[in-house]
Order: C-alpha cells, then structure tokens, then sequence
C-alpha cells in the first residue's frame, strides 16, 4: 500500500503540476483540501475520483496506478514522436492542402515588400526578376477550420493556463470530425458561409456537410453562394 501510496502522489504531482492546487480543484470539483492530501501522499483518491483525473487530464488511470508506463490516453505521446512520423504528416497535409510552404516572394509583394528576393535586372527599363523562395520554417495553415481552432489556442494561452486548458477541453467538440480535403472550391464554400461568425457546433456542421459532397455539388454550391452573395 505505501508503495501504491508514492506512485499515485508522484504521479499526480507530475499531473497537476501545470496548475496550482486551487485550479486543480476547481477542474476537479472537490476541494484544494483534497489535492493537498494526494499530492503530499496521506491520502489516496477514490476510484471515481480517479477516473475524473483521468477525464480532466487525459491520463491513463492505468498510469496513474503505476501499472502502465503509457501516460496519454489520446495516442499523442511525444516521447514515441519520431521526426520520420512527423516529416510524414506535415507531407500528408501538404498534398491535402490542409497547409502550405508559402513562397516568401509571393507574400513580399502582397505585404509591400520588395527586398527579398531581388535577381537580376532582365530589360531597359530595369524590371526586376524574383524566383520563388520557399521556407519550411513558415508554414501556413490554409484549412480555415485548422486556423480557427489554432488561433483561439494562442488566443486563450495568452490569457492564462486554465483558459488554455479549457481550450484542451473543447478540443473533445471536434473528435471524430474527419479533416476535409481542402481546395479552392472548399475554401470559397466556407468564405461565403461566414466563418467569423461560426461557433464550434457550426464549424462541425457545415464540415460534415461539405465532406459528402461531389465535386460537383461543391462547384454548384459555390456558385450559388456567389450569387446570393452579388459576387458572380
């Protein structure tokens, strides 16, 4: 039992270690009384108790009994991360158009900015040339929804912790929300819908519904939207 006594207050410190005893406790609902007690390790939680630690923080409770070394409960274990995985993923998304390498020049000139990347004069009246300049290092989300959810991350993480952790938490209104193959027409199609305007069940809705839709029926849609909104 001490043994199961030290895991668990080991455990719990590392779990909570993110929040003070206060906001544990409120996350919790139970008392800063309680937290104290399991993270001094003269008391043990029940159960239910921690199976709502588990929910709260999305470890296993299995770890936290120290039957398991596996922590996470939602497969993302940086630890197990290996940059082949990841170079796979950010190459996935790329061919998805989920998110791009933008060319550096391309944004130069859209933001005014003409030092870049200036090549050689080519005429008289000394046009200047710019090759495309490509920067893994900025990487652009073109998924509208992605964007969404990752601008309130850093929105909320601005803040404080605990309303980046209720960002974690609202999380859970997009599981199972399959990502969109993302091009022009998708794009168009959830401009003209007003984004700025959309909660996280809107969100779910209209991605669900674009998923089902032909390519065809995108195009359809969109010109209708173009229509309604005076834009065709």
């Amino acid at each position: 039992m001490d043994d199961l006594r030290q895991i668990i207050k080991d455990r719990l410190s590392k779990t909570f270690s993110g929040n003070t005893q206060e906001v544990t406790a409120r996350k919790l609902n139970t008392t800063q009384g309680n937290v104290s007690k399991w993270v001094n390790g003269t008391q043990i939680p029940t159960p239910d108790m921690l199976l709502e630690i588990s929910k709260a923080y999305k470890v296993s409770v299995d770890w936290l009994l120290g039957i398991s070394e596996q922590r996470e409960i939602d497969g993302l274990v940086v630890e197990k991360l290996t940059y082949e995985h990841i170079a796979r993923v950010l190459d996935k998304l790329i061919e998805n158009n989920t998110i791009e390498i933008p060319d550096l020049v391309v944004m130069a000139n859209e933001n005014g900015l003409s030092s870049i990347a200036e090549d050689d004069v080519e005429d008289e009246e000394e046009s200047i040339t710019k090759e495309s300049v490509f920067d893994p290092d900025y990487i652009k989300i073109k998924d509208r929804l992605l964007s969404y959810i990752m601008r309130r991350r850093y929105k909320l993480a601005s803040i404080d912790l605990e309303m980046f952790d209720e960002w974690k938490e609202k999380l859970n209104n997009f599981q199972g929300l399959r990502l969109l193959a993302y091009n022009e027409k998708v794009e168009a199609a959830i401009d003209y819908k007003s984004p700025a305007q959309f909660k996280d069940g809107d969100w779910v809705e209209l991605v669900r519904y674009l998923s089902t839709m032909t390519t065809e029926e995108l195009h359809q849609l969109v010109e209708e939207l173009k229509k309604k909104d005076g834009t065709n």
